[in-house]
């Protein structure tokens, strides 16, 4: 934190594998923060109400599992992040990944456009299948402008909203990425299908 220089930092238990509705906020000696619930004083002051003891302990225990693996899940959902990728662009012509390649990609992320497709359409049509994804950050749930940083990093609005977004964790399996990169050929061909 003092290297970087990082004043304020929070983190969600779910990014690590634990609890969603749980998380940390890191404040730097000496910054001062306002209390945006009053009436107690749990967390020195800084908010009002009782702390969800189980989910704290739930990510506790997923940041000490995180911090004892790290190494090989990064190394898991890279490899399980790069086959999926590999199967999309052999099977669908035309989709473009979003972002950038090399050593600065988080692991277990993909983020790919099929142009002329609305991204809601292939939501819909995966979690039919049983396959969970997004078109854009789950802070922007229900918006319905382009993505920001898809803009920000040269997408037009059509090939922004035509987006998706996939997530692997060592969990998951070879098969699952066959599976889905199957299930989402032949979605992408059947709504491209409706504009012939």
């Amino acid at each position: 934190m003092d290297e970087l220089g990082i004043d304020l930092l929070s983190a969600s238990g779910h990014k690590i594998g634990g609890p969603k509705g749980v998380g940390f906020l890191y404040v730097r000696n000496g910054v001062k923060t306002e209390s945006l619930l009053h009436g107690g004083m749990q967390e020195r002051g800084r908010r009002a109400g009782t702390e969800n003891v189980p989910a704290i302990a739930g990510m506790a225990e997923a940041a000490r599992l995180w911090q004892e693996n790290r190494r090989e899940w990064v190394a898991e959902e890279s490899r399980l992040r790069d086959y999926l990728e590999k199967k999309i662009r052999e099977t669908i012509p035309g989709c473009r990944i979003n972002g950038a390649g090399g050593e600065g990609r988080l692991p277990g992320h993909l983020n790919m456009s099929f142009p002329g497709i609305e991204g809601e359409s292939l939501l819909i049509m995966l979690d039919m299948k049983g396959i969970c994804a997004s078109s854009g950050s789950a802070c922007t749930a229900g918006a319905t402008e382009p993505s920001h940083v898809l803009t920000a990093i040269g997408l037009g609005a059509g090939e922004a909203n035509g987006s998706l977004r996939l997530t692997v964790s060592p969990c998951n399996t070879m098969d699952e990425m066959d599976e889905t990169a199957e299930v989402l050929r032949e979605i992408v061909e059947r709504l491209r299908s409706f504009r012939l």
